[in-house]
Protein backbone atom coordinates (compact mmCIF):
# COMPACT_ATOMS: atom_id res chain seq x y z
CA UNK A 1 0.00 0.00 0.00
CA UNK A 2 2.84 2.37 0.78
CA UNK A 3 4.51 1.63 -2.55
CA UNK A 4 1.21 2.11 -4.40
CA UNK A 5 0.58 5.43 -2.67
CA UNK A 6 4.14 6.60 -3.35
CA UNK A 7 3.81 5.54 -6.99
CA UNK A 8 0.62 7.59 -7.35
CA UNK A 9 2.33 10.62 -5.84
CA UNK A 10 5.38 10.22 -8.09
CA UNK A 11 3.19 9.90 -11.19
CA UNK A 12 1.03 12.86 -10.15
CA UNK A 13 4.09 15.08 -9.86
CA UNK A 14 6.49 13.59 -12.40
CA UNK A 15 4.19 13.49 -15.42
CA UNK A 16 3.18 17.19 -15.30
CA UNK A 17 6.75 18.12 -14.42
CA UNK A 18 8.05 16.15 -17.41
CA UNK A 19 5.64 18.03 -19.66
CA UNK A 20 6.71 21.33 -18.13
CA UNK A 21 10.37 20.51 -18.74
CA UNK A 22 9.65 19.81 -22.39
CA UNK A 23 7.63 23.03 -22.74
CA UNK A 24 10.37 25.08 -21.08
CA UNK A 25 13.02 23.60 -23.38
CA UNK A 26 10.91 24.42 -26.43
CA UNK A 27 10.22 28.00 -25.25
CA UNK A 28 13.91 28.47 -24.47
CA UNK A 29 14.99 27.45 -27.97
CA UNK A 30 12.35 29.61 -29.68
CA UNK A 31 13.10 32.60 -27.44
CA UNK A 32 16.81 32.36 -28.27
CA UNK A 33 16.02 32.28 -31.99
CA UNK A 34 13.68 35.28 -31.72
CA UNK A 35 16.31 37.20 -29.77
CA UNK A 36 18.93 36.59 -32.44
CA UNK A 37 16.50 37.65 -35.17
CA UNK A 38 15.60 40.82 -33.27
CA UNK A 39 19.32 41.68 -33.04
CA UNK A 40 19.26 42.34 -36.81
CA UNK A 41 16.62 45.06 -36.58
CA UNK A 42 19.09 47.96 -35.85
CA UNK A 43 21.32 46.87 -38.74
CA UNK A 44 18.37 46.70 -41.18
CA UNK A 45 17.18 50.10 -40.01
CA UNK A 46 20.53 51.70 -40.81
CA UNK A 47 21.74 49.82 -43.88
CA UNK A 48 20.52 47.42 -46.56
CA UNK A 49 24.05 46.36 -47.55
CA UNK A 50 24.09 42.56 -47.98
CA UNK A 51 27.68 42.46 -46.74
CA UNK A 52 26.87 44.29 -43.47
CA UNK A 53 23.73 42.24 -42.94
CA UNK A 54 25.57 38.95 -43.54
CA UNK A 55 28.24 40.03 -41.08
CA UNK A 56 25.55 40.88 -38.50
CA UNK A 57 23.92 37.49 -39.04
CA UNK A 58 27.23 35.71 -38.45
CA UNK A 59 27.64 37.49 -35.12
CA UNK A 60 24.54 35.78 -33.66
CA UNK A 61 24.48 32.18 -32.35
CA UNK A 62 21.57 31.24 -34.57
CA UNK A 63 23.13 32.91 -37.61
CA UNK A 64 26.48 31.27 -36.97
CA UNK A 65 24.66 27.91 -37.20
CA UNK A 66 23.27 29.00 -40.60
CA UNK A 67 19.64 29.19 -39.49
CA UNK A 68 18.76 32.89 -40.20
CA UNK A 69 17.57 34.18 -43.57
CA UNK A 70 16.88 37.84 -44.49
CA UNK A 71 14.89 38.96 -47.54
CA UNK A 72 15.61 42.64 -48.37
CA UNK A 73 12.96 44.93 -49.87
CA UNK A 74 14.37 44.32 -53.37
CA UNK A 75 13.95 40.53 -52.70
CA UNK A 76 17.68 40.00 -52.27
CA UNK A 77 18.24 36.93 -50.06
CA UNK A 78 20.97 36.95 -47.38
CA UNK A 79 22.01 34.13 -45.00
CA UNK A 80 20.50 30.63 -44.75
CA UNK A 81 19.94 29.21 -48.26
CA UNK A 82 17.34 26.66 -47.13
CA UNK A 83 14.43 26.72 -49.61
CA UNK A 84 11.23 28.55 -48.61
CA UNK A 85 7.84 29.47 -50.03
CA UNK A 86 8.08 32.85 -51.90
CA UNK A 87 4.36 33.40 -51.52
CA UNK A 88 4.72 33.01 -47.74
CA UNK A 89 7.42 35.71 -47.67
CA UNK A 90 5.16 38.03 -49.70
CA UNK A 91 2.31 37.50 -47.22
CA UNK A 92 4.55 38.46 -44.29
CA UNK A 93 5.77 41.53 -46.19
CA UNK A 94 2.31 42.68 -47.22
CA UNK A 95 0.51 42.00 -43.94
CA UNK A 96 3.50 42.98 -41.77
CA UNK A 97 2.57 40.22 -39.33
CA UNK A 98 4.91 37.71 -37.65
CA UNK A 99 3.96 34.02 -37.44
CA UNK A 100 5.52 30.57 -37.16
CA UNK A 101 5.07 27.20 -38.83
CA UNK A 102 6.35 23.66 -38.34
CA UNK A 103 8.08 21.90 -41.20
CA UNK A 104 9.27 18.28 -40.68
CA UNK A 105 9.53 18.83 -36.94
CA UNK A 106 11.50 22.09 -37.27
CA UNK A 107 9.93 25.42 -36.27
CA UNK A 108 10.31 28.37 -38.69
CA UNK A 109 9.78 31.91 -37.29
CA UNK A 110 8.90 34.65 -39.80
CA UNK A 111 8.98 38.35 -38.78
CA UNK A 112 8.68 41.65 -40.73
CA UNK A 113 11.33 44.39 -40.13
CA UNK A 114 10.78 48.08 -41.11
CA UNK A 115 13.93 49.46 -42.71
CA UNK A 116 15.24 53.05 -42.58
CA UNK A 117 13.68 53.79 -46.00
CA UNK A 118 10.24 52.67 -44.82
CA UNK A 119 10.33 49.45 -46.78
CA UNK A 120 9.77 46.00 -45.26
CA UNK A 121 12.37 43.27 -44.95
CA UNK A 122 11.52 39.74 -43.80
CA UNK A 123 13.55 37.50 -41.48
CA UNK A 124 13.23 33.75 -41.10
CA UNK A 125 14.76 31.85 -38.18
CA UNK A 126 14.78 28.05 -38.13
CA UNK A 127 14.76 26.07 -34.87
CA UNK A 128 15.59 22.35 -35.46
CA UNK A 129 13.66 19.65 -33.63
CA UNK A 130 16.77 18.57 -31.69
CA UNK A 131 17.11 22.06 -30.19
CA UNK A 132 13.43 22.06 -29.20
CA UNK A 133 14.11 19.02 -27.02
CA UNK A 134 17.62 19.91 -25.91
CA UNK A 135 18.17 18.71 -22.31
CA UNK A 136 14.72 17.11 -22.07
CA UNK A 137 16.08 13.54 -22.05
CA UNK A 138 18.55 14.33 -19.28
CA UNK A 139 15.84 16.03 -17.23
CA UNK A 140 13.46 13.10 -17.69
CA UNK A 141 16.20 10.67 -16.65
CA UNK A 142 16.79 12.72 -13.52
CA UNK A 143 13.05 12.72 -12.77
CA UNK A 144 12.97 8.95 -13.19
CA UNK A 145 15.89 8.56 -10.79
CA UNK A 146 14.20 10.79 -8.22
CA UNK A 147 10.95 8.84 -8.60
CA UNK A 148 12.70 5.51 -8.08
CA UNK A 149 14.54 6.91 -5.07
CA UNK A 150 11.22 8.03 -3.58
CA UNK A 151 9.71 4.59 -4.16
CA UNK A 152 12.69 2.81 -2.60
CA UNK A 153 12.72 5.16 0.38
CA UNK A 154 8.97 4.78 0.92
CA UNK A 155 9.27 0.99 0.69
CA UNK A 156 12.09 0.95 3.22
CA UNK A 157 10.24 3.22 5.65
CA UNK A 158 7.03 1.22 5.25
CA UNK A 159 8.93 -2.02 5.86
CA UNK A 160 10.49 -0.67 9.04
CA UNK A 161 7.12 0.58 10.27
CA UNK A 162 5.31 -2.64 9.40
CA UNK A 163 7.94 -4.75 11.12
CA UNK A 164 7.24 -2.90 14.35
CA UNK A 165 3.69 -4.25 14.08
CA UNK A 166 4.38 -7.71 12.65
CA UNK A 167 7.07 -8.39 15.26
CA UNK A 168 4.45 -8.43 18.01
CA UNK A 169 2.14 -10.49 15.79
CA UNK A 170 4.92 -13.01 15.15
CA UNK A 171 5.59 -13.30 18.87
CA UNK A 172 1.87 -13.87 19.47
CA UNK A 173 1.83 -16.60 16.82
CA UNK A 174 4.92 -18.20 18.35
CA UNK A 175 3.16 -18.34 21.71
CA UNK A 176 0.11 -19.98 20.11
CA UNK A 177 2.38 -22.53 18.40
CA UNK A 178 4.07 -23.31 21.71
CA UNK A 179 0.71 -23.90 23.36
CA UNK A 180 -0.34 -26.14 20.46
CA UNK A 181 2.89 -28.15 20.79
CA UNK A 182 2.21 -28.87 24.47
CA UNK A 183 4.13 -26.11 26.27
CA UNK A 184 1.33 -25.32 28.71
CA UNK A 185 3.37 -22.65 30.52
CA UNK A 186 3.84 -20.50 27.38
CA UNK A 187 2.29 -17.05 27.67
CA UNK A 188 2.13 -14.05 25.35
CA UNK A 189 4.10 -10.91 26.27
CA UNK A 190 2.56 -7.45 26.45
CA UNK A 191 2.46 -5.47 23.20
CA UNK A 192 2.55 -1.76 22.48
CA UNK A 193 -0.18 -2.27 19.86
CA UNK A 194 -3.56 -2.17 21.66
CA UNK A 195 -5.25 -4.76 19.41
CA UNK A 196 -2.38 -7.23 19.64
CA UNK A 197 -2.10 -6.66 23.39
CA UNK A 198 -5.80 -7.48 23.77
CA UNK A 199 -5.37 -10.61 21.66
CA UNK A 200 -2.38 -11.64 23.80
CA UNK A 201 -4.35 -11.19 27.02
CA UNK A 202 -7.21 -13.25 25.58
CA UNK A 203 -4.77 -16.01 24.56
CA UNK A 204 -3.24 -16.06 28.03
CA UNK A 205 -6.70 -16.23 29.62
CA UNK A 206 -7.61 -19.10 27.30
CA UNK A 207 -4.42 -20.98 28.21
CA UNK A 208 -5.12 -20.49 31.93
CA UNK A 209 -8.69 -21.70 31.51
CA UNK A 210 -7.56 -24.78 29.59
CA UNK A 211 -5.09 -25.60 32.38
CA UNK A 212 -7.85 -25.27 34.96
CA UNK A 213 -10.28 -27.46 33.02
CA UNK A 214 -7.63 -30.09 32.29
CA UNK A 215 -6.54 -30.24 35.92
CA UNK A 216 -10.13 -30.53 37.10
CA UNK A 217 -10.87 -33.27 34.57
CA UNK A 218 -7.81 -35.29 35.58
CA UNK A 219 -8.64 -35.05 39.23
CA UNK A 220 -12.25 -36.06 38.53
CA UNK A 221 -11.14 -39.12 36.56
CA UNK A 222 -8.55 -40.04 39.18
CA UNK A 223 -11.08 -39.60 41.98
CA UNK A 224 -13.66 -41.72 40.19
CA UNK A 225 -11.11 -44.43 39.51
CA UNK A 226 -9.92 -44.29 43.12
CA UNK A 227 -13.45 -44.87 44.36
CA UNK A 228 -13.60 -48.09 42.34
CA UNK A 229 -10.86 -49.64 44.44
CA UNK A 230 -13.12 -50.29 47.42
CA UNK A 231 -15.69 -52.39 45.54
CA UNK A 232 -12.84 -54.06 43.64
CA UNK A 233 -11.24 -55.09 46.94
CA UNK A 234 -14.53 -56.54 48.11
CA UNK A 235 -14.93 -58.32 44.79
CA UNK A 236 -11.48 -59.88 45.12
CA UNK A 237 -12.29 -61.13 48.61
CA UNK A 238 -15.43 -62.75 47.22
CA UNK A 239 -13.40 -64.28 44.42
CA UNK A 240 -10.90 -65.71 46.93
CA UNK A 241 -13.76 -67.26 48.90
CA UNK A 242 -15.04 -68.86 45.72
CA UNK A 243 -11.47 -70.02 45.02
CA UNK A 244 -11.86 -69.62 41.26
CA UNK A 245 -8.38 -68.87 39.78
CA UNK A 246 -9.87 -67.44 36.58
CA UNK A 247 -12.13 -65.09 38.50
CA UNK A 248 -9.28 -63.98 40.76
CA UNK A 249 -7.06 -63.34 37.74
CA UNK A 250 -9.80 -61.27 36.11
CA UNK A 251 -10.25 -59.15 39.21
CA UNK A 252 -6.49 -58.59 39.41
CA UNK A 253 -6.38 -57.42 35.79
CA UNK A 254 -9.29 -55.06 36.42
CA UNK A 255 -7.52 -53.67 39.49
CA UNK A 256 -4.31 -53.13 37.49
CA UNK A 257 -6.29 -51.34 34.80
CA UNK A 258 -7.89 -48.97 37.30
CA UNK A 259 -4.46 -48.24 38.81
CA UNK A 260 -3.08 -47.41 35.36
CA UNK A 261 -6.04 -45.08 34.71
CA UNK A 262 -5.28 -43.15 37.90
CA UNK A 263 -1.59 -42.91 37.02
CA UNK A 264 -2.34 -41.76 33.46
CA UNK A 265 -4.90 -39.18 34.56
CA UNK A 266 -2.47 -37.56 36.98
CA UNK A 267 0.49 -37.65 34.60
CA UNK A 268 1.46 -34.06 33.60
CA UNK A 269 0.99 -33.07 29.98
CA UNK A 270 4.20 -32.77 27.99
CA UNK A 271 5.37 -32.82 24.41
CA UNK A 272 4.99 -36.59 24.16
CA UNK A 273 1.22 -36.28 24.75
CA UNK A 274 0.81 -33.99 21.77
CA UNK A 275 0.59 -35.52 18.33
CA UNK A 276 3.90 -35.05 16.61
CA UNK A 277 4.72 -34.78 12.92
CA UNK A 278 7.53 -36.10 10.78
CA UNK A 279 8.57 -36.61 7.16
CA UNK A 280 7.88 -40.24 6.30
CA UNK A 281 10.26 -40.06 3.34
CA UNK A 282 13.17 -38.96 5.51
CA UNK A 283 12.44 -41.58 8.19
CA UNK A 284 12.09 -44.41 5.67
CA UNK A 285 15.29 -43.37 3.90
CA UNK A 286 17.21 -43.32 7.18
CA UNK A 287 15.93 -46.73 8.35
CA UNK A 288 16.44 -48.36 4.94
CA UNK A 289 20.05 -47.21 4.87
CA UNK A 290 20.50 -48.46 8.44
CA UNK A 291 19.33 -51.98 7.49
CA UNK A 292 21.27 -51.98 4.21
CA UNK A 293 24.46 -53.19 5.88
CA UNK A 294 22.70 -56.24 7.31
CA UNK A 295 21.01 -56.84 3.96
CA UNK A 296 24.38 -56.90 2.24
CA UNK A 297 25.73 -59.39 4.75
CA UNK A 298 22.60 -61.53 4.30
CA UNK A 299 22.85 -61.39 0.48
CA UNK A 300 19.51 -59.61 0.18
CA UNK A 301 18.65 -57.20 -2.61
CA UNK A 302 16.64 -54.23 -1.39
CA UNK A 303 15.15 -51.10 -2.93
CA UNK A 304 13.66 -47.83 -1.74
CA UNK A 305 10.78 -46.13 -3.57
CA UNK A 306 9.71 -42.70 -2.26
CA UNK A 307 8.12 -39.50 -3.47
CA UNK A 308 10.49 -36.67 -4.29
CA UNK A 309 8.54 -34.23 -2.09
CA UNK A 310 8.37 -34.62 1.71
CA UNK A 311 5.39 -36.65 3.01
CA UNK A 312 4.39 -35.29 6.42
CA UNK A 313 2.39 -37.58 8.70
CA UNK A 314 0.94 -37.15 12.19
CA UNK A 315 3.33 -39.47 14.02
CA UNK A 316 6.71 -38.84 15.60
CA UNK A 317 9.87 -39.83 13.77
CA UNK A 318 10.86 -42.15 16.62
CA UNK A 319 7.54 -44.05 16.55
CA UNK A 320 7.51 -44.38 12.77
CA UNK A 321 11.15 -45.44 12.76
CA UNK A 322 10.46 -48.05 15.45
CA UNK A 323 7.54 -49.46 13.43
CA UNK A 324 9.69 -49.70 10.30
CA UNK A 325 12.50 -51.33 12.27
CA UNK A 326 10.11 -54.00 13.52
CA UNK A 327 8.69 -54.69 10.06
CA UNK A 328 12.15 -54.87 8.51
CA UNK A 329 13.34 -57.00 11.42
CA UNK A 330 10.51 -59.45 10.70
CA UNK A 331 11.71 -59.75 7.10
CA UNK A 332 15.18 -60.72 8.28
CA UNK A 333 13.93 -62.96 11.09
CA UNK A 334 11.18 -64.85 9.25
CA UNK A 335 12.49 -65.17 5.69
CA UNK A 336 15.46 -67.11 4.39
CA UNK A 337 18.75 -65.48 3.47
CA UNK A 338 18.75 -63.89 0.03
CA UNK A 339 15.07 -62.91 0.18
CA UNK A 340 14.58 -59.54 -1.48
CA UNK A 341 12.57 -56.71 0.07
CA UNK A 342 11.45 -53.20 -0.76
CA UNK A 343 10.50 -50.15 1.31
CA UNK A 344 8.18 -47.57 -0.25
CA UNK A 345 6.67 -44.27 0.86
CA UNK A 346 4.17 -42.87 -1.64
CA UNK A 347 1.46 -40.27 -1.43
CA UNK A 348 -2.04 -41.44 -2.33
CA UNK A 349 -4.50 -38.55 -2.27
CA UNK A 350 -4.80 -37.31 1.32
CA UNK A 351 -2.89 -40.29 2.73
CA UNK A 352 0.72 -41.46 2.82
CA UNK A 353 1.24 -45.18 2.17
CA UNK A 354 4.27 -46.69 3.92
CA UNK A 355 4.87 -50.29 2.80
CA UNK A 356 7.38 -53.09 3.37
CA UNK A 357 7.28 -55.86 0.72
CA UNK A 358 9.30 -59.06 0.59
CA UNK A 359 9.64 -62.04 -1.71
CA UNK A 360 9.28 -64.65 1.02
CA UNK A 361 6.62 -67.28 1.64
CA UNK A 362 3.89 -64.82 2.55
CA UNK A 363 1.79 -64.36 5.66
CA UNK A 364 0.91 -67.35 7.83
CA UNK A 365 -2.68 -68.06 8.97
CA UNK A 366 -3.69 -66.05 12.04
CA UNK A 367 -0.91 -63.53 11.51
CA UNK A 368 -3.03 -60.70 12.91
CA UNK A 369 -3.17 -62.29 16.38
CA UNK A 370 -0.72 -60.86 18.89
CA UNK A 371 2.09 -63.25 19.77
CA UNK A 372 1.54 -65.55 16.79
CA UNK A 373 4.47 -66.31 14.49
CA UNK A 374 4.77 -69.35 12.27
CA UNK A 375 8.12 -68.49 10.72
CA UNK A 376 6.44 -66.70 7.81
CA UNK A 377 7.39 -63.25 6.57
CA UNK A 378 5.95 -61.42 9.55
CA UNK A 379 5.64 -61.79 13.27
CA UNK A 380 5.14 -59.91 16.53
CA UNK A 381 5.86 -56.52 14.97
CA UNK A 382 2.37 -56.30 13.49
CA UNK A 383 0.91 -55.20 16.82
CA UNK A 384 3.49 -52.41 17.12
CA UNK A 385 2.91 -51.26 13.56
CA UNK A 386 -0.86 -51.42 14.09
CA UNK A 387 -0.59 -49.28 17.22
CA UNK A 388 1.61 -46.73 15.43
CA UNK A 389 -0.82 -46.45 12.51
CA UNK A 390 -3.83 -46.17 14.83
CA UNK A 391 -2.15 -43.50 16.97
CA UNK A 392 -1.61 -41.45 13.80
CA UNK A 393 -5.26 -41.81 12.82
CA UNK A 394 -4.55 -44.40 10.13
CA UNK A 395 -4.71 -48.15 9.74
CA UNK A 396 -2.59 -51.20 8.93
CA UNK A 397 -3.25 -53.50 5.98
CA UNK A 398 -1.64 -56.80 5.03
CA UNK A 399 -1.63 -58.73 1.79
CA UNK A 400 0.42 -60.24 -0.99
CA UNK A 401 3.22 -58.15 -2.48
CA UNK A 402 4.24 -57.96 -6.12
CA UNK A 403 7.52 -59.56 -5.08
CA UNK A 404 5.57 -62.71 -4.22
CA UNK A 405 5.74 -62.53 -0.43
CA UNK A 406 4.10 -60.45 2.28
CA UNK A 407 3.10 -56.81 2.03
CA UNK A 408 2.63 -54.80 5.22
CA UNK A 409 1.17 -51.33 4.64
CA UNK A 410 0.65 -48.47 7.08
CA UNK A 411 -1.82 -45.94 5.66
CA UNK A 412 -1.22 -42.68 7.52
CA UNK A 413 -3.13 -39.38 7.15
CA UNK A 414 -1.11 -36.67 5.40
CA UNK A 415 -0.70 -33.28 7.04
Amino acid sequence: MALASAALVVVAFAVPLAGLVRSVARDRAITAAERDAAALTPVLALSLSPELIDDAIARTDTGADGRITVWLPDRTRVGDPTPSDPDLVDVVRSEQRAFSQTVDGDVELYAPVITGTGDVSVTRTRVPAELLGDGVGTAWLALTGVGLAVLIASGFVADRMSRSLTLDADELKATADQLASGMTDARAARSSTPELDAAGRALNALADRIDELRTAERERVADLSHRLRTPLTALRLDAERVADPALIDGVDRLHATVTEIIRTARRPLNDSNVRARCDAVAVATERAEFWSALAEDDHRTWSLDTDEAPCLVTVSADDLGAALDVLLGNVFAHTTSGTDYRVSVLRNGEAVVVSVDDSGEGLPPGHTERGVSNAGSTGLGLSIATGTAAAAGGRLETGRSRLGGARITMILPST
